[in-house]
């Protein structure tokens, strides 16, 4: 299953209300989505129709953030007979604000820009929110060079599968063995963390480092990497969406985080 396959299933099995997108490039991803969206990328170039009511922001993903009101696009009104009409959620604006229900990262291929763009989005999540970057998983070490040599090329960001197992454990960090080079899932943000941020400069001071980069064989051989298709098919997201809805509060995360484990053979 390629990246495209996966993520027209996530926005289906996550019944997405809301979706938000970096590295728009010529929208084939932004494409998959029929709700309200948001797409960064400051050079996209989108050449495919797109059925959505979709806010194109031509920026910088650090500068979109950067702004006074960034998901203002996806917002909900107080009237829910206006939300309705709109596809939004009909009571969000009572029940703590606007969230991302589904986040899509795929910008520039560096790792400090990934974990950059990793710490903005979760700003803006829940515990209930899929996050998923694209990329993670390159083939050689080549493909995974911060110098970009090849045609194929993923740069260095599955650097943040280690930071975040070391700095954010309380993460549910999925590596997905779509074609060709991976993609990561997370679920369990917490907006209100401020981990990543308080050691920025220390992981990118040992985590940027000049080529080659010196990749893991567990991720070129991708033996953590679940199947696509064995986590579409995951009972959890029924539990998921239910609790993402009700705006159910963040201790109902450890039993969806069982139910992840236990559907992906995890101890």
């Amino acid at each position: 299953m390629n990246r495209h396959e996966f993520l027209r299933g996530l926005h289906r099995v996550t019944a997405t209300r809301n979706y938000l997108e970096i590295g728009v490039n010529d929208g084939r991803s932004l494409t998959l989505s029929q709700v309200p969206s948001i797409g960064i990328d400051p050079a996209f170039k989108v050449n495919v129709e797109l059925r959505a009511d979709i806010h194109l922001v031509k920026a910088t993903s650090d500068d979109f953030f950067a702004t006074k009101d960034p998901l203002g696009h996806l917002k909900s009104a107080r009237n829910p007979v206006k939300n309705a009409r709109k596809g939004r959620p009909l009571f969000a604006h009572y029940r703590g604000g606007t969230t991302l229900d589904l986040a899509f990262i795929d910008g520039m291929h560096l790792f400090e820009y990934a974990l950059r763009d990793f710490m903005n989005v979760e700003r803006f999540s829940r515990w209930d929110s899929v996050i998923v970057l694209d990329d993670m998983l390159p083939r050689d070490i080549d493909e995974a060079a911060r110098d970009r040599h090849t045609d194929a090329w993923t740069g260095d960001v599955y650097k943040l599968i280690p930071v975040l197992a070391k700095y954010r454990p309380e993460l549910t960090v999925v590596p997905v063995d779509t074609e060709p080079t991976g993609v990561l899932l997370i679920l369990g943000a917490d907006p209100g963390s401020t981990v990543l941020k308080d050691h920025y400069d220390e992981i990118v001071q040992e985590w940027v480092v000049p080529d080659p980069q010196k990749v893991p064989e567990g991720i070129l051989s991708r033996v953590d990497a679940v199947s696509p298709e064995m986590l579409l098919r995951g009972g959890f997201w029924t539990d998921l969406v239910r609790n993402r809805n009700r705006r159910a509060a963040r201790t109902r995360y450890d039993a969806l985080r069982g139910q992840v484990n236990a559907a992906l053979g995890r101890s």
